[in-house]
């Protein structure tokens, strides 16, 4: 049985009505579908968020960066710098660890954790269901055994929840057409095994309220997890 995290509700209605995301801004996003767990209706929107992250665009059409049959969209491009490079483009996690903290005005702060690694992972995420302070968490992933169609780009996408029994993982992603049927737009599990290997370079951001940071810290510290930020 699904376990899901506290806040579930307030992400799923934001991402409903903001899918699907801006090319080249799933850390924006993603992080600002996540921020609703911990601010509600407070949570800075994309191109904020874009903005204080750092981010930067390719503004040439690059339709390998996204799934198969999604639309292109350049809302908030307008505000950003561009990138010299494809690969340059997008947002670091570093970059939106910061962003997300001075979007919020230090409302929310993040705890890093990188390459969890799969038992590190379950231990976590079983850990969070049962916290008692609110929480988003967001993951940085590599795509390419993520989804049936070989897309395969760096993404970043939100963590809802765990199923302990069929060792899966809940998340939401930034396109609709990622979305499962049964579940929320957008939304679908992954094994748990398949999403620890996708942040093997990369890790997770933990989204919390200020007053919630040392809990927050204590909590990834007594499972061993390393709070540093990845370069990839």
């Amino acid at each position: 049985m699904l376990r899901q995290f506290p806040g579930v509700g307030a992400i799923v209605s934001a991402l409903d009505s903001a899918l699907p995301q801006p090319d080249q801004l799933c850390g924006p996003f993603s992080a600002s579908i996540a921020s609703t767990a911990v601010v509600g209706d407070d949570a800075p929107d994309v191109t904020a968020l874009a903005i204080a992250s750092g981010s930067a665009i390719w503004p040439g059409e690059t339709v390998a960066a996204r799934p198969p049959g999604t639309p292109r969209i350049t809302d908030g491009w307008d505000c950003l710098p561009r990138a010299a490079s494809i690969d340059a483009a997008g947002t670091t996690a570093s970059g939106l660890a910061t962003g997300i903290e001075t979007a919020t005005e230090g409302r929310v702060v993040v705890v890093p954790i990188v390459g969890p690694g799969s038992d590190g992972l379950r231990l976590l995420l079983t850990r969070l269901a049962d916290v008692q302070f609110r929480f988003g968490l967001v993951a940085n992933v590599h795509t390419e055994n993520l989804t049936e169609f070989g897309w395969s780009v760096g993404h970043f996408v939100t963590v809802l929840g765990m199923d302990t029994v069929e060792d899966v993982v809940a998340i939401a992603d930034t396109y609709r057409e990622l979305g499962v049927a049964g579940m929320p737009a957008g939304c679908r599990t992954v094994p748990t095994d398949t999403l620890a290997s996708a942040m093997s370079e990369r890790g997770l951001l933990l989204l919390v309220d200020n007053d919630d940071r040392s809990a927050a810290l204590d909590l990834t510290r007594s499972l061993d997890l390393r709070n540093d930020v990845w370069s990839v």
